[in-house]
């Protein structure tokens, strides 16, 4: 009897194994890579040739596959009528660097939507942006408040403190203009497209706060809620020290205490 134990608990480990592996197998499955769609050729086109609402088509592709400078199918309306500047087989993507802008850039600028300029610093991301790159705007602000005094005959006081957010989590770049005032404290102008509203406010924003642009992923869908972001202000460095313990810089680089005497030293 006590034979038949061993191959009884190996019969069942098997299973297990096995089970896991189906349910591991499985859940790969059901593990979908995220895809978007993107503009390619109906038809082969030359160079030379005028896209049209007909020699375009929508392609379904992975995102971790989507070229960088590929055009989102919901930004079609941006090609149509440009003319292709070099010769694309059926089926390829048509990409920024593929058509000219023969027409006006107000045909590329989205429904219900305006084009509205950005000035921002010359370098960083405003450097490597793209036209049609999406880009979240962070703003920093001088916010001033006005707190009671104990003594409620005199004037409430105004306290000014600094908060960083993000005022817009995702905004598509029409256009990137040039750089100007060299490479160090220049500045350069990209040319953004929002909603009415939105596009007010930015206006507004460049006279009253410091703004920052971070570059987005094309076609990720996520943090696209401003709110999720939260606020950067003088409490939240304050947070950040909260459990940490002072470091000591010893007199020597590299030198360790200790608590016991020191070298050359009698009890």
């Amino acid at each position: 009897m006590k034979n038949f134990i061993p191959l009884v608990l190996a019969v069942l480990l098997g299973l297990a194994a096995v089970l896991a592996v189906g349910r591991l197998l499985q859940s790969r499955k059901q593990t979908v890579e995220k895809t978007t769609t993107v503009v390619a050729v109906a038809r082969d086109l030359n160079a030379g040739d005028v896209l049209t609402s007909d020699s375009i088509m929508e392609k379904k592709v992975p995102v971790s596959a989507r070229p960088a400078q590929a055009i989102f199918w919901s930004r079609s309306e941006m090609v149509v009528g440009q003319k292709a500047l070099r010769s694309i087989a059926q089926g390829d993507y048509v990409l920024l660097s593929d058509v000219g802008l023969s027409r006006s850039m107000a045909a590329i600028v989205g429904e219900g939507e305006w084009a509205v300029s950005l000035t921002v610093p010359g370098g960083g991301i405003a450097k490597i942006v793209q036209p049609g790159d999406e880009v979240a705007v962070i703003g920093t602000f001088r916010i001033t408040s006005q707190v009671s005094s104990a003594d409620l005959a005199a004037k409430p006081e105004e306290v000014a403190q600094e908060a960083t957010l993000v005022l817009f989590p995702r905004v598509r770049v029409l256009d990137v203009g040039i750089q100007s005032g060299g490479e160090e404290g220049g500045v350069g102008d990209l040319i953004l497209s929002l909603p009415p509203r939105e596009a007010q406010v930015l206006v507004a924003a460049q006279r009253k706060s410091q703004l920052t642009l971070a570059l987005r992923r094309p076609g990720d869908d996520a943090a696209i809620n401003r709110m999720d972001s939260g606020m950067v202000d003088s409490t939240t460095f304050t947070k950040l020290l909260k459990g940490l313990a002072p470091v000591e810089l010893p007199a020597t680089p590299g030198e360790v205490k200790t608590s016991g005497p020191t070298k050359g030293t009698t009890k």
